[in-house]
């Protein structure tokens, strides 16, 4: 009991019943930043990364400079790059997803204060249907994380 951190009630997005969240006090894991090779897909990014690395280039190919350094000092650009993009972008998917989430808190006190009104059922069911494709592609990018973490905490022989 003295592990546990809060405990919250859910809307009930899944099933009939409400879900609750525990979350538990533990050590922090270590993390290692890999790239989200997800991103490399979205049209945004492409174009920001052109657009930021032309201008990173244009500042620092100095004869002075070393080709070594130069791709190191890049390196560590594009990795600052992004991990702001994808705070950005996961910062609205939050901002989304909670102003779903009381969308569906609201339309449930309304369907439970007159219930024979099916536009509020309608409603509600479409943004249950958004909440669940985000919670999926949510779920897909953990499973994927998971899938590398295995692959990178393997057994590997002479380590």
């Amino acid at each position: 009991i003295t592990n546990i951190q809060e405990i919250d009630i859910e809307t009930g997005t899944w099933a009939d019943y409400n879900p609750m969240t525990i979350k538990w006090k533990g050590q922090r894991k270590r993390f290692r930043w890999t790239l989200n090779s997800t991103i490399l897909k979205e049209k945004d990014f492409i174009q920001k990364m052109k657009k930021e690395l032309d201008f990173f280039f244009k500042e620092n190919r100095t004869e002075d400079t070393s080709i070594q350094n130069l791709w190191d000092t890049m390196k560590a650009y594009s990795r600052a790059l992004v991990i702001d993009y994808i705070k950005i972008t996961n910062k609205k998917k939050r901002e989304a997803l909670k102003t779903l989430e009381d969308d569906c808190k609201r339309l449930e006190t309304e369907l439970q204060e007159t219930p024979l009104k099916k536009d509020i059922k309608i409603q509600m069911d479409t943004v249950k249907h958004k909440m669940g494709l985000m919670e999926k592609e949510e779920l897909a990018q953990k499973i994927r994380g998971a899938k590398q973490n295995y692959f990178e905490d393997a057994y590997i022989p002479g380590r």
